[in-house]
């Protein structure tokens, strides 16, 4: 339909505001076929609106009913097999991240299980005390070392410890804060 028949439709039909109405008519006024187009529609929509009103027959409304129920039911049916399967498909995701966080935890607690209980020490267990050494077997050390009071048995085994560090360089004793001595052990 031409954007002039639909505007005369809408015209006739009281559809357009008031500013496009008068626009409408100021185009009709200037167009002398539009003009005619709405006045023959407007015959035509009164010859309509003077035809006797005809039911249908029962079996056009039986049949048109039969079908819109059926296509109904159709569509519900259909909504109904997307929604089971969107349920479905859920539930399937739910439970495969339970499974998995369950898994992921037991998995850590046995992890976490397996480590080696620390034994307590007692007053009669021996130490061996293990220097420790950085990557270049190297222990930079400055300043003194203030040392807890140790039990005697425990002081021992620090003193022999410091014992098998040599001096790097040639300095004996201290310096001022910003120098350091440097140890290394002898490999025994």
């Amino acid at each position: 339909m031409l954007k002039e028949n639909e505007d005369c439709i809408r015209y006739l039909m009281r559809e357009m505001d008031p500013s496009e109405e008068i626009e409408f008519e100021r185009e009709m006024m200037e167009d002398q076929n539009l003009l005619i187009e709405v006045e023959s529609l407007r015959k035509t929509y009164q010859k309509l609106g003077n035809l006797p009103l005809k039911n249908p027959p029962e079996a056009l409304i039986e049949k048109i009913s039969t079908i819109a129920v059926t296509t109904q039911k159709q569509k519900i049916e259909d909504s109904n097999k997307w929604i089971l399967y969107l349920t479905r498909s859920v539930a399937s995701a739910a439970a495969v991240l339970m499974i998995a966080t369950t898994g992921y935890f037991f998995y850590n607690a046995n992890q976490v299980n397996s480590v080696e209980p620390v034994i307590q020490p007692t007053a009669d267990t021996e130490y061996t005390v293990q220097p420790w050494v950085d990557r270049n077997e190297v222990i930079q050390f400055v300043g003194t070392s203030v040392q807890p009071t140790l039990t005697e048995g425990l002081q021992q085994q620090v003193d022999e410890s410091f014992d098998k560090l040599k001096l790097v360089n040639s300095e004996t004793g201290f310096g001022p804060s910003t120098r350091g001595i440097v140890l290394t052990s002898t490999g025994n």
